[in-house]
């Protein structure tokens, strides 16, 4: 997908010209996330759903035969959802989790694929945790892109969901005030990377609290 997102790039700014911080971001996707836990309580893992908007859905797919109805067979699709997953790890898949006391590391995902509706592409992924987290207590979530190429946003209806939570778990979206404007040339943003903070500004925060 970095890959496919630098090209994306490139082809913006050939359009744009010399653009400032409002020509990010590139790419914007609409997430729906699943906190999972297991049998002892314990947070297991995230479950993403992420829909990407027409025009990136649209480059994306350049090459990739439609079946007979007109949509994009999941095999067929099979490929392009290999390459999403893969080629984020440097990102860390651009998830965040933390407890009160430490951050939470991630493994590689499991359960990935792509699939297409209503003229739009779904990336679904599940991002297991390390080791299982005990949930008593605060955990906080925050996905998005360090480099702000890609614009994270929740979904209005049922934006997040716990499965297999312990009883009186609940949780909140904590949307950020909208950050001041910096009027900033594209070599600002070429010069960020994996290990910037300057997208963490945008994000949501999802917060879970469990007795």
């Amino acid at each position: 997908m970095r890959q496919r997102f630098a090209f994306l790039l490139a082809a913006a700014l050939s359009c744009l010209g010399a653009g400032v911080a409002e020509a990010h971001p590139h790419v914007w996707v609409t997430m729906r996330t699943t906190i999972l836990f297991d049998p002892q309580g314990n947070f297991v893992g995230l479950r993403n759903d992420w829909t990407f908007d027409e025009a990136f859905t649209a480059f994306a797919l350049q090459g990739f035969p439609k079946d007979a109805n007109g949509n994009y067979a999941k095999e067929t699709l099979a490929p392009l959802a290999e390459v999403n997953v893969t080629s984020l790890k440097e990102y860390d898949y651009f998830a965040h989790g933390k407890t009160a006391k430490a951050k939470m590391a991630f493994k590689d995902p499991v359960d990935y694929s792509l699939t297409f509706d209503k003229d739009l592409l779904t990336l679904h992924f599940t991002l297991p945790v390390a080791k299982p987290v005990p949930s008593k207590g605060s955990l906080t979530f925050e996905l998005y892109d360090p480099t702000y190429f890609v614009s994270f946003d929740f979904e209005e209806k049922d934006p997040v969901r716990l499965e297999g939570a312990p009883a009186g778990c609940t949780f909140s979206v904590v949307t950020p005030s909208q950050p001041q404007t910096m009027q900033v040339d594209e070599s600002f943003f070429t010069n960020l990377t994996s290990s910037s903070t300057y997208g963490a500004q945008y994000a949501d925060k999802i917060l879970v609290k469990c007795p």
